[in-house]
C-alpha cells in the first residue's frame, strides 16, 4: 500500500496503465470468445449439397486436392493445412527468453467432404484450431528430422538452442469450418488453382530442367525444403500470369473463404469440444478482466485519497 502511495507518478502510471490496457484486453477476449462459442451454437450445420449460399457451417473430413502433396516444411509430414515457427534461445543480462526468428503459414486449398459432396477450402484468413501440435528442439536453425518420441520436457532440459513449434490438420481428420460459403459454375472459380497445378504438372514432365533449377544439394531429387521453394515459385509465376478467358462451361464448385464482417474458422477440433472449450477460455479471461480492474481501480482510489 506504501509502495503505490510513495511511489513516482512515472513508476506509478506505467504500472497502473499496463493493468489498465491488460484489463481492457482480457475483457475484449473475454467477449471474442463467448461470441465464438455462441454463433457455433446458434447456426446449424450445413450438408454441402444443399447449403445455401453466405455464411454457413459445414463439418467433415479433410481431403487433398489433385497436384502436388501439402507438405509441412519443417517435418516434412503430408497434411492438408499447416503452420510452424522456429525460435532461438537469447540471452539479455541475467533475462533469457525464446524469440521468433522465423514462421509461416500454409495457404494452399484443399477439399472438405461431407458424404454429400466436396467443397474446396481456401484458409486465407482463417482461425485454425490444428488436428494437433508438436514441439522439439535442435542446435540448428533449421531441424535436421522431425520430432522425437517422448516428453517435451525431457527433450527440453536436454539442450538445443532452437525450438521448432509445428501445427498440423492432417489429412482424412474431421474438419469443422464456418464460413463464407459459395457455388459457381466456370473456369474463373478456380483458375489461379487450375493454372499452378498446370504449370508444376508440366515442370514435372521435364525432370531434368526441375533439378537444376530446385535441386539445391546436388543429390539428383527434390526433398521437401526443395519442393516448397519450387511451389513458391509456381505461386509467383502465376500470380504474374494473366489468365486466359474461359470458353467452355466446368462442373460447379463449391468454394469456402473468409467472410467480410464475420468470423471465418477452421479446426480440427470437433464442434461441441471447440465450443466448450471457447467457453472456459471466456470463463477464464472473464476472471482475469475482474482481477486486473479490480488492482487497477484500488491503485487509482488510493493514489487519489493520498
Amino acid at each position: 500500500m506504501d509502495a503505490v502511495i510513495v511511489s513516482d507518478s512515472l513508476h506509478f502510471w506505467m504500472v497502473a496503465g499496463t493493468l489498465g490496457v491488460t484489463s481492457a484486453g482480457l475483457f475484449t477476449a473475454s467477449f471474442r470468445k463467448l461470441l465464438r462459442s455462441r454463433l457455433m451454437q446458434d447456426i446449424p450445420t450445413s450438408r454441402i449439397r444443399s447449403a445455401p449460399q453466405g455464411y454457413v457451417e459445414l463439418e467433415g473430413s479433410s481431403r487433398l486436392m489433385e497436384g502436388p502433396q501439402i507438405i509441412c516444411p519443417l517435418s516434412a509430414t503430408r497434411c492438408v493445412w499447416w503452420r510452424y515457427t522456429i525460435e532461438k534461445h537469447r540471452r539479455s543480462g541475467k533475462r533469457s527468453y525464446w524469440a521468433t526468428i522465423e514462421k509461416d503459414s500454409s495457404d494452399d486449398l484443399f477439399l472438405l467432404y461431407d458424404g454429400t459432396g466436396e467443397c474446396i477450402i481456401d484458409p486465407e484468413g482463417a482461425q485454425v484450431i490444428p488436428t494437433r501440435k508438436r514441439t522439439w528442439y535442435g542446435n540448428t536453425e533449421r531441424p535436421s528430422r522431425g520430432p522425437a518420441a517422448g516428453s517435451t520436457w525431457l527433450q527440453a532440459l536436454s539442450g538445443g538452442n532452437y525450438r521448432y513449434r509445428e501445427e498440423l490438420i492432417d489429412i482424412g481428420a474431421h474438419v469443422y469450418a464456418i464460413g463464407e460459403f459459395r457455388s459457381q459454375r466456370g473456369r474463373h472459380a478456380l483458375s489461379r488453382a487450375e493454372r499452378l497445378q498446370a504449370l508444376i504438372s508440366d515442370w514435372k514432365q521435364d525432370q531434368t530442367s526441375l533439378l537444376k533449377r530446385f535441386d539445391t544439394n546436388n543429390d539428383g531429387q527434390l526433398d521437401a525444403r526443395e519442393w516448397e521453394a519450387a511451389r513458391r515459385v509456381a505461386h509467383m509465376q502465376v500470380d504474374r500470369e494473366t489468365p486466359d478467358a474461359p470458353t467452355q462451361p466446368a462442373a460447379l464448385l463449391n468454394i469456402m473463404g473468409r467472410s467480410a464482417n464475420r468470423p471465418f474458422l477452421l479446426s480440427g477440433v470437433e464442434q461441441q469440444e471447440l465450443a466448450q472449450r471457447f467457453k472456459w477460455q471466456s470463463v477464464i479471461s472473464f476472471l482475469g478482466f475482474l482481477l486486473t480492474g479490480s488492482i487497477f481501480l484500488w491503485m487509482i482510489i488510493l493514489r487519489w485519497a493520498h
